[in-house]
């Protein structure tokens, strides 16, 4: 993976050349064979390239796909994640999707298919972005409060 390269977040589609519901062959095709397979605390099979994570549904196929600040170039609809203030980027993601929702320490853009991590501290290593399917952060949401501006 090339932290380097823009990793341009198209809203519940995917990520660069990556689509959600491909399998496991096919995003090795794009972005080569992953560094580490695990399965995360739900469950799903989970596959780690460099720092960049994705995650699958139980049919086996893309749900979820996340990146660190380490990857300076991770952007959505023209706003860049994680080069500019924090603050900043919440505002510009909300003024996109205001179907958003906040809880233990997550912020989840529910139509852009996106949640941040980290963005309510300091820590700059500590923050990602995932990009996610339809769906895919339904039921943590019931567990979230709506995010006020």
């Amino acid at each position: 993976m090339d932290r380097k390269k823009v990793y341009e977040i198209f809203p519940q589609t995917g990520v660069a050349e990556i689509r959600f519901g491909m399998s496991p062959d096919e995003v090795e095709r794009f972005w080569g064979a992953p560094s580490r397979k695990l399965k995360n605390f739900l469950g799903n099979r989970s596959e780690v390239r460099d720092a960049e994570l994705m995650t699958y549904a139980a049919d086996e196929t893309v749900a979820e796909i996340g990146f660190p600040s380490s990857y300076a170039n991770v952007t959505v609809q023209g706003v860049q994640i994680f080069q500019q203030a924090h603050s900043r980027t919440i505002s510009e993601l909300h003024a996109l999707d205001s179907d958003a929702y906040e809880g233990d320490g997550f912020i989840v853009f529910r139509t852009l298919g996106v949640s941040l991590s980290g963005f309510r501290g300091d820590d700059f290593k500590a923050l990602t972005v995932t990009a996610f399917r339809i769906g895919w952060w339904d039921e943590s949401l019931k567990d979230m409060a709506p995010m006020t501006a």
